[in-house]
């Protein structure tokens, strides 16, 4: 019974957090924690979804536990990595930074290696980590602007977030959202999703790159009904 269930709640977990919703995420995996609050995918996973969530210090106490509990990985450095960056720790995170990129596990190439890289970067310049810090301010300005409805200022501040932080793939994912969901914009969406997808692999962009493309092949498809209805009529 417990196995059905805790495959369950991971699932619907993960499908939430796909979907972009994490408040549902976090609800389905606080339930999979009642059941086994020390394995790894309840450690990771609440470590994750907290962190996407805006509560870095949360995410930081399950990833800790995680790492105490299993050891040193190249996942739990580059997680850590991100939430010493979020919090401006700027020579710890160079340090995360650092051992996920001597990791193993981490390859030759591919956009992980090519975001660490640029995040480590980032924090062994002084002037650049200053910049990428005051980006978390328009993330937030652009959220609030997004759910007050207006839009294009929205869009405006997740440019700047981007513009003062290179590794913001936040930024443009929601920045894509927007572009989709309340312009009508697939093309400008795409652009978006294609380049939060360069810098993060995540199950959840690159849904949004599927559905920035649906949303392209219908639209064509409806264009192309249109001009043949517009042949057929009668001159």
């Amino acid at each position: 019974m417990f196995k059905f269930l805790t495959s369950m709640y991971e699932r619907l977990g993960l499908n939430a957090y796909v979907q972009g919703d994490s408040g549902k995420a976090l609800a389905w995996f606080r339930k999979l924690e009642a059941i086994e609050p020390d394995s790894i995918r309840t450690l990771r996973n609440l470590g994750v979804i907290l962190l996407a969530s805006g509560d870095a210090e949360g995410a930081e106490s399950y990833l800790l536990r995680e790492e105490r509990r299993y050891g040193e990985s190249f996942h739990r450095h580059s997680a850590l990595a991100d939430i010493a960056f979020a919090r401006g720790r700027r020579d710890e995170a160079a340090r995360r930074y650092a051992a996920a990129l001597a990791d193993p596990e981490v390859g030759p190439g591919g956009s992980s290696r090519g975001f660490l890289e640029k995040r480590l970067a980032l924090c062994q310049d002084p002037v650049a980590f200053e910049a990428a810090m005051r980006a978390a301010d328009c993330f937030s300005k652009a959220e609030t602007a997004r759910a007050a409805g207006e839009h294009e200022r929205a869009m405006a501040l997740f440019d700047e977030a981007v513009s003062l932080d290179p590794t913001h793939w936040p930024a443009l994912n929601n920045a894509g959202s927007l572009a989709l969901s309340a312009l009508g914009k697939p093309e400008r969406a795409l652009a978006y999703f294609e380049r939060a997808y360069g810098l993060a692999e995540t199950a959840q962009v690159a849904r949004n790159v599927e559905l920035a493309r649906e949303w392209m092949a219908k639209e064509s498809i409806e264009k192309r009904r249109t001009a043949r209805r517009a042949e057929r009529k009668p001159r």
